[in-house]
């Protein structure tokens, strides 16, 4: 995929670092820098300020869907008949530093990161050497904490191109919400709705511009919904007449990321009229932050309007987690989150969740709707909504 946006960004970034280039190596970094999604996490990426970036891929990597514009160098991780590929990986990420000019002294990169995208393959952990990291900094310059801080905020500030992709993953987000909302029955246990949910998901995998689509489905119902704040697992419990039950959603589509939740009764009977008010009242905190999004709102004003809907309903106490944070990259992007009192400003090209929730162990229920949006410069665009 190509970004057409993107690589001024990054090379405005190098430029006002003073650096040559930059190294990535996780799997949303090298996203970000070339919109492309690594298979075995054991991709590095070498961007110089005057140079095509180059794209170190290993042996085994699929060639289906490589970055476009970007140098292509394979070296022997997954040939068995080298025993350390890495050694390897070095010498010739060093020769194509030399090649483009750059003075390795001047090369910066993100040296920690507490959190990072999961491989395709995500069975286990990145096979990685546990240094690899230290490795790859002791070749080039010191750490630069502001580099690293000017490096995260590219996250923050979307392209048309990525929105577009950001958009396309809710959509396949949709089609697994509108699985959920049809398992939803009477008698289906929490774990079968879920798999519905990551199935109807899967399923979009080679259709139309998806060639890779994953979800990850948390569904809490009746008592286990109260528990929503702590993001559960999916049980054996089966669903009961009267219950709501909620469906925490992470999908994947292309590398790029959604984040929804939705909470519904079941019926056929009605909600108790207790259970009504905490879904009414998390409906209106939600509608309250998602009006207050408009570049240069205060993230805290917008965590204030929820939160200020949940306290006069009598919940406030019920509301334990944020109003929202970045999200595309990642499921859970760099950047700041809406907090009480956070002092950011939004701006056009964030996109943030807004995801205020209530959960009431005495009454055996909780209830949070999340979706993903956009600021635009005239205000927002829910890109979760349907036909979004």
């Amino acid at each position: 995929m190509a970004l057409s946006r993107r690589p001024d960004l990054v090379r405005e970034f190098l430029a006002q670092q003073h650096l040559d280039g930059w190294i990535a190596w996780r799997p949303d970094e090298i996203l970000l820098l070339t919109g492309h999604l690594t298979r075995w996490n054991v991709s590095l990426l070498f961007y110089p300020i005057n140079a095509p970036p180059v794209l170190f891929v290993p042996f085994l990597e699929p060639r289906d869907h490589l970055p476009v514009g970007a140098k292509i160098v394979e070296y022997p991780w997954g040939d068995f008949d080298c025993a350390d590929p890495f050694p390897i990986l070095k010498a010739r990420l060093a020769d194509e530093i030399r090649a483009t000019g750059a003075s390795a002294s001047r090369v910066g990169m993100l040296h920690r990161s507490s959190r990072g995208t999961l491989a395709v393959l995500a069975a286990e952990n990145s096979p990685l050497p546990a240094d690899f990291g230290d490795q790859i900094a002791a070749m080039i310059a010191p750490r630069s904490a502001a580099a690293e801080n000017a490096f995260l905020d590219l996250f923050a500030i979307k392209t048309p191109e990525e929105i577009a992709s950001i958009r396309l993953a809710n959509r396949v987000a949709l089609i697994g919400l509108d699985a959920f909302e049809r398992a939803c029955v009477p008698g289906a246990r929490e774990i079968e709705v879920a798999i519905a949910v990551e199935s109807a998901i899967a399923l979009q995998t080679d259709v139309g511009e998806v060639f890779y689509s994953k979800g990850w489905a948390m569904v809490q119902s009746g008592p286990n919904s109260a528990e929503g704040g702590m993001f559960n697992r999916s049980t054996g419990r089966r669903l009961q007449s009267g219950d709501l039950v909620l469906i925490e959603l992470a999908t994947c589509v292309n590398g790029y990321w959604s984040d929804l939740t939705r909470t519904i009764p079941v019926g056929p009977g009605p909600l108790r009229p207790e259970l009504q008010r905490v879904f009414d009242a998390s409906r209106r905190a939600q509608s309250a932050a998602l009006h207050a999004v408009r570049p240069g709102a205060v993230a805290g004003d917008v965590d204030a309007a929820a939160r200020d809907v949940v306290h006069q309903a009598g919940f406030a106490s019920f509301f334990t987690h944020h109003t929202g944070h970045h999200v595309g990259f990642r499921y859970h992007d760099p950047g700041f989150s809406i907090v009480p009192g956070a002092t950011e400003t939004l701006a056009p090209g964030m996109i943030v969740t807004i995801e205020p929730g209530i959960y009431v162990p005495e009454l055996g229920g909780g209830a949070r709707t999340e979706e993903n949006v956009l600021v635009t410069g005239a205000g927002r665009e829910i890109l979760s909504a349907p036909g979004g």
